[in-house]
């Protein structure tokens, strides 16, 4: 039995909604939220966890409550907001009645959002400190963190400009640290809306968006583990969306008893788990390096062992040949150097490591910039050996 606090409560209101959590399944709270352990063996390929399509916080779900708080002539209005403005403005709500004084009827999912991480748990750069943020500079998740920010600010300030005409003591009570902390809800627990499909998929589309489900969100990430995602429908349900369908996790491991039980994120680089989660891992060996040449719109995504260079490498000899049409061996061997260079320089801007000592960086942000930092300079040593032993000619 899971002690009283935020992780039975959780179990009881998941159950209670139609949520499934395996019995040898114990939740267990840690500093960075809870946690799924094995209380007893579990077999492989048995379901832990299903979640009902009613309980995902999605746009539907979204709308629907925003629409019925702040009046049914705002729901055009509401229609145009991004899905991430619906959700978090969404799990905001929840957050701005007062303890002593009843939360209304559709905002259903307050026992989940209790048992979430505190916001001082949570570690993506939007939550680092001026001094941690600044020891990422020269690297792509410093500029995609100022963008990030400004990004979510701008759509935080349209959403309370909305509010304040709907409700100015409720715009009042829409802080920025509230719709943080709900838009890093949502980028550390969210699914591809794919999952809510009869061929449920982690692959994002163009149409896709994040959303959470609850309770199924309790597993935590393990690179490679084995895991299906499954969608069940009610015997003659024939809509692509139905409510009264469930989707579940099954994992086709072992898992011993007092061990964890995992999900699989899928492949996934440091910068976007860091970026994303709030977390990395050490010599990942999804990472990559981005790299773009000056005035070109074209953006590389390289790979350790130089993997995925040859769009780079193709840019670069069209850009010093004069005639891209009849690429020469005095070109390459000038697109070489050019290539070296650039690889050169991007490796220098890298910032060093603070010293382990360093007050102002909590372990954990040294930690993750320590391997992500590992991961770019291998890439780019590999990308230097690769141009130095054969000058990429043919």
């Amino acid at each position: 039995m899971e002690p009283s606090g935020s992780a039975a409560d959780l179990r009881r209101w998941f159950t209670s909604c139609g949520g499934y959590i395996h019995p040898s399944v114990s939740l267990s709270q840690g500093k960075f939220g809870l946690s799924a352990l094995a209380r007893d063996t579990i077999d492989a390929d048995t379901t832990i966890v299903s979640c009902p399509f009613s309980l995902a916080i999605d746009v539907e779900c979204s709308l629907h409550a925003l629409t019925a708080l702040f009046g049914e002539s705002t729901l055009v209005d509401l229609q145009s907001w991004l899905e991430r403005q619906l959700i978090c403005t969404y799990i905001c709500l929840h957050w701005m009645f007062p303890d002593s004084s009843p939360i209304p009827d559709v905002l259903r999912h307050l026992p989940y959002l209790k048992s979430l991480p505190p916001p001082d748990a949570l570690l993506t750069p939007l939550q680092f400190t001026p001094s941690e943020l600044e020891a990422f500079r020269g690297t792509n998740i410093y500029g995609a963190t100022r963008d990030r920010q400004e990004c979510w600010n701008t759509e935080w300030n349209t959403c309370r400009t909305f509010i304040q005409a709907v409700n100015p003591d409720w715009a009042e009570r829409y802080t920025w640290d509230k719709y943080l902390r709900a838009s890093t809800y949502l980028s550390t627990r969210a699914f591809p809306s794919t999952l809510l499909s009869r061929s449920p998929t982690l692959q994002t589309t163009s149409s896709s968006y994040p959303f959470m489900l609850p309770g199924v969100d309790i597993l935590n990430h393990s690179r490679g583990q084995p895991v299906s995602w499954c969608t069940s429908y009610p015997e003659g349900s024939t809509e692509a969306r139905d409510d009264s369908a469930t989707i579940s996790i099954i994992s086709h491991t072992k898992t011993p008893l007092g061990e964890e039980v995992f999900n699989n994120y899928g492949l996934k680089a440091n910068d976007e788990l860091i970026l994303g989660y709030g977390f990395s891992l050490p010599q990942n060996p999804e990472d990559k390096i981005t790299l773009q040449l000056g005035g070109s719109s074209n953006k590389w995504a390289i790979g350790r062992l130089a993997s995925g260079v040859e769009g780079l490498w193709n840019e670069v000899r069209r850009l010093v040949a004069e005639t891209p049409e009849e690429i020469g061996y005095e070109d390459d061997l000038e697109a070489a150097q050019l290539l070296l260079e650039m690889v050169q320089k991007k490796f220098d801007s890298l910032p060093d490591l603070p010293d382990e000592n360093c007050a102002g960086i909590r372990p954990a942000v040294r930690m993750m910039l320590k391997h992500y930092l590992e991961g770019q300079r291998d890439i780019l040593a590999s990308l230097k050996y690769t141009l130095r032993r054969d000058k990429r000619l043919r």
